[in-house]
């Protein structure tokens, strides 16, 4: 399975599903350098909101910071398509999440539950869950 870490690659990813990139405000001389270099993990900042949210991901150089304040390295596919989907949720449903604790990354985890245990996890909350994580193209 693919790891995504802090690059280009997921800067494009992020950008395509929706994500507003607003660097020059929270890192105006990280923009500044964007603007005239090619982004180079190693040696710049850069920030990401999704539109409607105040659901952000942060790129600190090479380490993410993600939904529900997760800091990572690297996201795996099936993690990329977690945080994606999870913005994508109405507030109630992530808050939904968040008070049975679960986090941005724990969508597949449901998603297995719901096979294993059906009659626990047949709510219309879980089916949307699991209708837009499988609707996710990366």
């Amino acid at each position: 399975m693919k790891k995504y870490e802090a690059s280009q690659e997921l800067v494009d990813i992020l950008l395509n599903f929706g994500f507003q990139e607003d660097t020059h405000i929270n890192y105006p001389e990280h923009s500044k350098r964007l603007n005239n270099d090619y982004y180079n993990p190693h040696g710049m900042k850069r920030h990401f909101r999704f539109p409607g949210t105040k659901e952000t991901i942060y790129f600190d150089y090479i380490n993410m910071r993600l939904p529900t304040n997760i800091d990572l390295y690297g996201v795996t596919e099936d993690e990329l398509k977690s945080i994606l989907t999870y913005v994508s949720l109405s507030s109630a449903d992530r808050r939904g999440l968040e008070n049975d604790r679960y986090n941005a990354l724990s969508i597949p985890e449901i998603i297995t539950r719901m096979k294993a245990i059906p009659r626990l996890y047949s709510t219309a909350l879980n089916k949307r869950i699991k209708d837009k994580f499988d609707a996710v193209e990366l």
